[in-house]
């Protein structure tokens, strides 16, 4: 039966020693060491012990052996220091929590908030995320539209803020800290309310203009206009699933905080 074990003591002296576990054990370099390489101080070996357990046979074990073991021992640690951390993750926030979160994250990063159909072979999609850099930046619309992504800027800071707010509680141990789960919602009807203003303001901004240039009779024309093509605009984008999803989940999230703070409130 083969053992693990360590020389103490090599063979340039006299015996060697070795220990296995707290047994330490001599050893002859004649008939017992099984390798070319000659033993040195701190080798990790393969020790055979016969049956009156004594040394029978000594192999070393190769340093890519020790390191690829090392290696598993590593990553064995870090799995279990990950369940574990895992874990306490999930029994701290609980899984609806992290299932809200995890949604809320796919729906304004990743899905589609709205579409804009510009042909019928054309039909780009803004997710939550790019539609922040166009707020930022409205002359990036092309680019949001393509792979290229703009900054998002003080709103994508925001975001972030924001999809943090249902976790305030566990950080914050006042009773009003329930009320971040307020904020996804809040922060999507502000974002609502600054892209409907932005294009008001554009067609108002066209309107005067008008009227400055051409009287009263442009400025009717020019509002006439501007009314049918906002109507179709309106008709040329279409809610994606980004935008269904970020809405129900934000609403659970708000109901679940006001819930959560009137009944912290009544205690």
């Amino acid at each position: 039966m083969k053992q693990r074990g360590k020389i103490l003591r090599d063979t340039s002296i006299g015996p060697g020693l070795l220990a296995i576990g707290l047994e330490q054990y001599p050893f002859q370099l004649e008939g017992m060491w099984k390798s070319d390489t000659a033993p040195r101080v701190n080798m990790v070996v393969e020790v055979e012990l016969d049956a009156s357990q004594a040394v029978s046979a000594i192999y070393p074990v190769a340093d890519t052996q020790l390191a690829k073991e090392q290696a598993e021992l590593a990553m064995s640690a870090a799995r279990a220091k990950g369940a574990e951390v895992a874990s306490g993750v999930v029994a701290r926030l609980g899984v609806p929590m992290l299932v809200s979160l995890g949604l809320l994250v796919i729906a304004w990063f990743f899905l589609n908030t709205i579409s804009v159909r510009v042909s019928s072979n054309f039909n780009p999609g803004l997710s939550f995320w790019k539609l922040l850099a166009l707020l930022n930046a409205p002359s990036g619309l092309l680019q949001s539209f393509g792979n290229t992504s703009g900054s998002s800027g003080i709103y994508g800071f925001l975001a972030i803020v924001c999809l943090a707010g249902p976790l305030l509680p566990h950080a914050w141990k006042d009773k009003r800290a329930h009320l971040g789960g307020l904020l996804p919602l809040l922060f999507m009807l502000l974002v609502a309310g600054l892209m409907y203003s932005g294009i008001s303001n554009g067609i108002s901004e066209a309107q005067g203009a008008a009227s400055q240039f051409g009287g009263a009779e442009a400025a009717r024309m020019m509002a006439e206009m501007s009314s049918s093509m906002a109507r179709e605009a309106l008709r040329a984008i279409s809610i994606g699933p980004g935008a269904y999803l970020s809405l129900a989940v934000s609403l659970y999230l708000a109901a679940r905080g006001c819930i959560t703070f009137l009944a912290a409130k009544a205690v």
